[in-house]
């Protein structure tokens, strides 16, 4: 909706004027998240009042994050040409279903994680309350740009200040422990049993970083480093989190922050940019990537999926080029369709989670999961809740998927799932159900489960 205003000028116009506008969300709407990102076009710079981050612009083009308070907010938004209040509600969700952020620290209790140099700020509540927003927000907006609506997950926030729960968890092994289990999956689950046998809840996925990764300066690896995810677990390693804004006010300085990473002290994991902004980037993206296997995502095959190495441009949603690095030397713009995102076969299993029904207020009553029976070259699927979405693997990737009309019981003949993959081979079929329960099923045994 164009914002309204009125303006009167004493002196020439331009010849082309272009009209202050928000472009993705409408006037007057409501949100069900507290930091929302505004798209729209302006004319020459633009300010934006009561706690925004400054605007990045492109041309006529603009991005802007903007903090909103529980209830009514008045944007007052500002160009060379126009001004006009922009109105946004924020209503928080009720969904019971939620994403815990932790801190794990091994058994001595030391919250420090690795730093460039000696000295440097021990923020880790205020980076992992900044990134865990940016990864809410730019969930909303790529389930939105597939018209699924603003849809994303709850964080836990603290009932009074608003502000985004970071636990801080003492493990139950020493540093050194945990560094004999290397990056297997034995260090995902052995946290993953500590975790669910101390602080069980049904109602969360754990979003968890280890304080004590560091880099062995003898042998150069990294000791208490992974990356993650599955059942209700995302377990990463924190040698990365020095690059994360450790603020809303920060994010911009992180995503543009060219100053070179060094190797010889931390993880430097930005896909071969070695920058600050590019460590922050691919990090973050992939804390996100591994989120989206505990919501029972595999990867896709799409180049700019968050599901695959897409997450290297996480930035991406929120800027419009990428600053200087050692792949590119100068300040290199990029299109919309390069810009990281949900693939269509990720978002629409989203739309059927648990943790992505944003208005529901009681949980699921029933744990049934759906089933599958083969008659022939027909595939059945069945769930007394009904059948919601059926996806089609090749390998360990899912390439597509069909959304069904929600009956109890949906067929699909095998050419039908053969064709739809071009040529590839079928290897496993999934189905979620009704009550957002999801199974895997491997296509030579149908019966089976992955």
């Amino acid at each position: 909706m164009r914002i309204l205003f009125i303006l009167i000028l004493i002196g020439s116009f331009p010849a082309k004027s272009i009209a202050l506008e928000v472009l993705n969300h409408k006037n007057g709407s409501t949100v069900r998240y507290p930091l929302v990102l505004l798209r729209g076009t302006c004319f020459g710079d633009l300010s934006i009042q009561d706690g925004a981050i400054t605007p990045v612009r492109s041309k006529d083009l603009f991005k802007a994050l903007v903090p909103l308070k529980p209830g009514r907010n008045e944007i007052k938004m500002v160009d060379k040409m126009e001004e006009g209040i922009f109105t946004l509600t924020y209503l928080p969700q009720k969904n019971p279903y939620y994403i815990r952020v932790i801190w794990l620290t091994d058994k001595s209790g030391a919250t420090e994680y690795a730093t460039p140099e000696n000295g440097e700020p021990q923020n880790y509540i205020g980076r992992l309350q900044t990134a865990a927003q940016l990864m809410q927000t730019f969930t909303a907006e790529k389930m939105s740009d597939l018209a699924l609506g603003k849809r994303t997950f709850r964080l836990e926030r603290d009932p009074e200040s608003h502000d985004v729960v970071v636990h801080t968890l003492k493990g139950h092994l020493s540093a050194d422990e945990y560094y004999k289990l290397g990056e297997s999956g034995e260090y995902w689950n052995t946290v993953y049993q500590w975790l669910n046998r101390e602080y069980p809840d049904p109602f969360a996925k754990n979003i968890v970083l280890a304080a004590f990764t560091r880099k062995d300066p003898a042998t150069g690896k990294m000791k208490g480093h992974t990356a993650l995810g599955g059942g209700n677990l995302g377990l990463f390693g924190s040698a990365s989190v020095f690059t994360w804004p450790e603020s809303i006010e920060k994010i911009s300085e992180a995503f543009f922050n060219e100053r070179i990473v060094d190797p010889a002290r931390v993880h430097n994991d930005g896909a071969g940019r070695d920058t600050y902004w590019g460590v922050a980037s691919t990090t973050i993206g992939a804390t996100l990537h591994e989120m989206g296997h505990t919501f029972g995502l595999p990867h896709c095959t799409d180049r700019f999926g968050i599901m695959t190495r897409g997450f290297d441009h996480f930035h991406r949603a929120f800027t419009f080029s990428d600053p200087p690095s050692r792949r590119n030397f100068l300040r290199k713009f990029f299109t919309l369709e390069e810009e990281a995102y949900f693939a269509p076969v990720s978002a629409t299993f989203l739309d059927w989670s648990p943790w992505f029904q944003i208005d529901r207020e009681t949980p699921f009553k029933t744990s049934e999961e759906p089933t599958i029976v083969s008659e022939g070259n027909v595939y059945i699927f069945r769930s007394k809740s009904g059948v919601n979405w059926v996806g089609i693997w090749s390998g360990d990737n899912i390439h597509d998927y069909i959304i069904t009309d929600q009956e109890t019981e949906f067929r699909v003949s095998r050419s039908e799932l053969d064709g739809r993959l071009e040529g590839k081979p079928l290897s496993r079929v999934s189905a979620i159900a009704g009550n957002g329960r999801h199974r895997v099923f491997h296509i030579s045994e149908p019966a089976s489960t992955q």
